[in-house]
């Protein structure tokens, strides 16, 4: 497993097209896969750009976690948000430089349109075009930088950013059912930064969680990045978002899926022995929508999650991620809550 990352740069730079097209179509080695993740930079770096403009500490904040799915739509996106009246987003799926998202950093795009600063820091380097929905679009589009990362975006300034590893193991590098043929380097990481608001400053994370994973696998990587946690930023007041990749907790009873998830899902008991609760932010409804060329199991899932420490949280509600023209942004659900430094 990789080091917790914390070097900033202004700008995250891309292996150039020739490396990527040697990796593409290079033999699929787990010892290949790790000597690409000790050379290309991109995947030791963070990017870091400030808020245009400083604001003062506020009696709340309201907070989104979004598996934005590539954010294809950027500014229906922002505006979704802004109507959402959100002041920080714990944002996954974002690209950047990809033919499938019309080539754009995705992240840079809507925090300018937000007027929000943020860390960005990479995922995967894709070697590829995409699932096979995508491929087929874009088979013949290649990638300009082919990046895809997580994010958080904040109107306050970010301090302390880190990018936390939590799977290394290269299940897209490799080969694996669910990757379609994806060729990745990298591995699902969680990203973290503090704002200074309120008595103390507050610990924010974004992450996500391998798909390709079962629930003993997603307990190891809540138990990696705790871990981490703790180290860098100790007991501190705490909010943790994003998409778990859980197993169908929306399927159970509104109940069982808020007050004994971990019955199906040991990583809430490590969240829970760390000290964080989710039943005040957090509702009931699932948080996965049909999207177009992406069939979706019946019943649809909780997969996205906010978890708190330290803070009193209030009013969790989940926005459907469809514009106000009625496009569709994501096949996950914006879920928001307002918490109180």
């Amino acid at each position: 497993m990789r080091d917790i990352l914390s070097e900033c740069v202004f700008e995250i730079l891309p292996p150039a097209q020739d490396e990527r097209l040697k990796a593409a179509h290079g033999e699929a080695t787990g010892e290949r896969h790790s000597r690409y993740l000790a050379d290309w930079r991109c995947l030791q770096t963070l990017e870091l750009a400030p808020p245009p403009a400083a604001f003062s500490n506020p009696s709340e904040m309201k907070i989104a976690a979004w598996n934005m799915e590539r954010c294809k739509r950027v500014e229906d996106s922002a505006d979704l948000l802004r109507r959402a009246g959100v002041d920080i987003v714990l944002a996954t799926e974002m690209d950047y430089g990809m033919a499938r998202s019309g080539q754009r950093h995705t992240t840079r795009d809507l925090a300018r349109l937000l007027g929000f600063g943020y860390v960005y820091g990479v995922e995967f380097v894709e070697l590829g075009t995409g699932d096979t929905y995508e491929t087929r679009l874009f088979s013949d589009v290649a990638n300009h930088a082919g990046l895809h990362g997580n994010a958080i975006l904040s109107r306050f300034p970010l301090h302390r950013p880190r990018v936390i590893p939590l799977d290394d193991q290269g299940h897209w590098f490799t080969g694996s059912p669910k990757s379609d043929g994806q060729r990745r380097v990298g591995g699902r990481m969680a990203i973290a930064a503090d704002v200074e608001v309120g008595p103390a400053p507050i610990a924010l994370v974004a992450v996500h969680f391998e798909s390709e994973s079962d629930a003993q696998g997603r307990l190891q990587q809540a138990e990696t990045m705790l871990s981490a946690l703790r180290r860098v930023y100790g007991p501190a007041p705490m909010i943790i978002g994003g998409d778990l990749n859980t197993a169908d907790l929306a399927g159970r009873s509104v109940f069982s899926c808020l007050n004994q998830p971990q019955i199906w899902e040991p990583c809430f008991g490590a969240f829970e022995a760390d000290g964080f609760g989710w039943k005040t932010a957090n509702n009931g409804e699932p948080t996965t929508r049909a999207a177009p060329g992406k069939p979706v199991d019946y019943p649809l899932k909780r997969l996205d999650w906010l978890f708190v420490r330290g803070l009193d949280s209030l009013e969790p509600m989940t926005v459907p991620a469809i514009s106000s023209h009625g496009d569709y942004l994501s096949d996950h659900e914006l879920v928001t809550a307002r918490f109180m430094p």
